[in-house]
């Protein structure tokens, strides 16, 4: 049945004679139903990405026919991106016309820094088009933006992400209801019902002749892989990628809310031994949930942390799967576009990869009141009082010193540096300072900048860790210097 529909469709588009359907019931009822889907605000102003191609001019007059029915408020937004020459100033004059001549809102802009030669010239075009279109939105005070991607768009985006090797989440393709205030109400209707339409209603527009170019991958998807499957192996390939897509979102949607709840419940208790840190995972029960959560759940965190998934395949994910699960308390994993995932000991952190700096720093400690160490996103609260009232501290975070011993130079705060030793209270011998920094589990990350206090250039105190055996409290002590160690936003 549904290839008897696509075959009166391509007749109909072709002018055949024997098909009497209104294409503009079919394209005003598939735009109205994703709309209703998509729960948008009464009185909302929708502003339409016009490119002036087919399928943008099909949503813009469709919009603009639903107007009443829908109670919107319709715009539009051109982007020239400048990279064709004449034909973009072409496409760009064609859309100013057609605005002004349907009295439509418009904002026009040239894209800057785009070249055709660029590397990664789609996704950066992509970028572009993206935010232009949110400042676009801004300036009309708009509350969506309607991208006019159809069936045939989803097909090709579903084709290209399996050969990419793209997981479950990116097998769903594109939403209807995009993040943020993307809306793409045409997903439902094929190439053949938005170019019927026009044809009905003798609406114009402009063709991109690069959409037609074997450079872009895509581009050879949609022109010659799936006619070509559809031609010798699956006849309705097309349509039935488009449907996979639909399954795979619901599918996403419900992995996608479960992986929402272990994040929450890992972020409770993933809590640094020195640092809170939201945007850590504690990775302790990540062994115990289904692999397909595991899954979902590293999606969901590069999502929150990263903003978006580009680039991130299935080969990144059973990477970070195998991070999570069998790495080294400090081992790495690079992702693209220069993010990384970083392993400790029982927590997983997403930074961004650029080389951190080291800055040495050395303090004298003020003997009373508080000294800030921004390097170390530390503080320090000092104060001097008498043997008889001190008591011993509740936490390795306090330290107290015999203030007779201090000498004239006193305390220093300073950077950790390879080497370093420590006369640990209580015990025999010497320790070097990074076995203490390994047993208790502090990241190698923030070894570097952690402070070290000393009297006399000998370690004495590693806040939170360890108190030297230097300028103890004995029983001939008359007056204390009790300090007190605690992080400051850093």
């Amino acid at each position: 049945m549904r290839s008897m529909r696509r075959n009166s469709l391509v007749e109909m588009v072709r002018g055949g004679k024997n098909s009497t359907r209104r294409f503009d019931g079919v394209v005003h009822d598939a735009i109205a139903s994703a709309l209703a889907r998509a729960a948008i605000c009464p009185s909302a102003k929708i502003v339409v990405g016009l490119s002036g191609g087919p399928d943008s001019v099909a949503l813009l007059h469709a919009m603009l026919e639903l107007r009443e029915r829908l109670h919107v408020i319709v715009a539009a937004a051109h982007l020239n991106h400048g990279l064709r020459g004449a034909e973009s100033d072409r496409d760009e004059n064609f859309v100013r016309e057609l605005c002004a001549r349907l009295e439509v809102e418009l904002v026009v802009e040239r894209a800057d820094g785009l070249a055709s030669n660029s590397a990664n010239l789609e996704e950066r075009a992509r970028a572009v088009r993206h935010d232009f279109l949110n400042r676009a939105a801004d300036a009309l005070d708009a509350e969506y933006i309607a991208l006019a991607h159809h069936a045939g768009d989803q097909a090709e985006t579903v084709l290209m992400r399996l050969l990419r090797g793209a997981g479950s989440a990116g097998l769903g393709a594109m939403a209807e209801r995009g993040p943020g205030r993307l809306l793409r109400p045409m997903l439902s209707l094929s190439r053949a019902d938005i170019l019927g339409y026009l044809r009905e209603s003798n609406l114009p527009f402009v063709e991109d002749l690069t959409n037609s170019s074997p450079i872009h991958l895509r581009n050879r998807i949609r022109t010659e892989l799936i006619p070509m499957l559809e031609r010798e192996y699956a006849p309705g390939l097309g349509r039935r990628l488009a449907e996979l897509a639909i399954e795979m979102q619901s599918l996403d949607d419900l992995v996608s809310s479960l992986a929402s709840r272990e994040i929450e419940s890992m972020r409770a208790v993933g809590v640094d031994s020195m640092r809170a840190d939201s945007d850590a995972l504690d990775i302790t029960r990540f062994a115990e949930l289904h692999p397909a959560l595991q899954a979902a759940v590293l999606r969901r965190f590069i999502f929150e942390r990263v903003g978006d998934l580009r680039r991130v395949g299935r080969v990144h994910i059973e990477a970070l799967m195998r991070l999570a699960l069998d790495g080294g308390p400090s081992d790495s994993l690079n992702l693209p576009r220069g993010w990384r995932a970083q392993r400790e000991y029982n927590l997983l952190r997403m930074t961004h990869a650029a080389p951190l700096t080291s800055l040495d720093y050395s303090v004298c400690l003020c003997l009373d009141g508080r000294t800030i160490i921004e390097a170390a996103g530390f503080a320090f609260a000092a104060s001097t009082i008498s043997a008889a009232d001190a008591s011993i501290p509740a936490s390795p975070s306090t330290a107290m010193f015999d203030a007779a011993e201090l000498g004239e130079s006193g305390l220093v705060v300073r950077n950790f540096k390879p080497g370093d030793r420590i006369r640990p209270l209580g015990m025999r011998g010497v320790k070097k300072v990074k076995n203490v920094f390994i047993d208790r589990k502090i990241p190698q990350r923030h070894r570097s900048q952690f402070p070290v206090v000393t009297l006399d250039g000998e370690t004495v105190w590693l806040p939170g860790l360890v108190r030297g055996r230097r300028a103890p409290i004995t029983q001939s002590t008359e007056t204390v210097l009790r300090v007190e160690a605690y992080k400051t936003a850093h």
